[in-house]
């Protein structure tokens, strides 16, 4: 079961487990985690746990949410993550919540892909593809061609 514990401080070792659907922590008494400190705002912030994975919010808290000493609005939170609330470090452990290696691995998961090889692309290896050539030939003249317009028109506007 996914469970926040804060690391430190009066309220060391407070657990709470997290629930299907959104969790609420703050100081009032209405949410389903209340932490008992200063630094806590009202209503200060909340995890849904999705099938995407656990969704941390801040509500508009005084003192902020971070994870892991980065202040945040909205963010996916990770096994051993540490989220201060207010000035209150808790961390969320547990096997149902994802590690973020585990989640970095499955975005950079990369389906197999074959490249083929033309005959003509071995020969041009060690000297530059004829395509290339072809363009670098085609941008020569084109700068020519403009080289010779400006000297035309110089040439008309000089000589009456």
């Amino acid at each position: 079961m996914a469970c926040l514990t804060v690391m430190n401080g009066v309220l060391r070792g407070q657990k709470y487990t997290l629930t299907d659907g959104i969790n609420r922590i703050g100081r009032r008494e209405e949410n389903n985690w209340v932490l008992a400190d200063g630094s806590v705002s009202g209503t200060h912030c909340e995890i849904e746990m999705n099938p995407a994975g656990f969704l941390l919010r801040d509500l508009g808290s005084t003192n902020g949410t971070k994870v892991n000493d980065v202040p945040v609005k909205e963010k996916f939170i990770y096994r051993d993550d540490v989220i201060y609330i207010g000035e209150v470090p808790v961390t969320i452990t547990g096997d149902d919540v994802p590690l973020l290696s585990e989640q970095l691995d499955a975005q950079l998961a990369v389906p197999r892909t074959t490249i083929a090889v033309r005959p003509d692309a071995e020969a041009a290896a060690d000297g530059g593809s004829p395509e290339r050539e072809h363009g670098n030939k085609v941008w020569i003249a084109v700068v020519v061609l403009l080289i010779l317009v400006i000297a035309a028109l110089a040439a008309m506007l000089i000589i009456p």
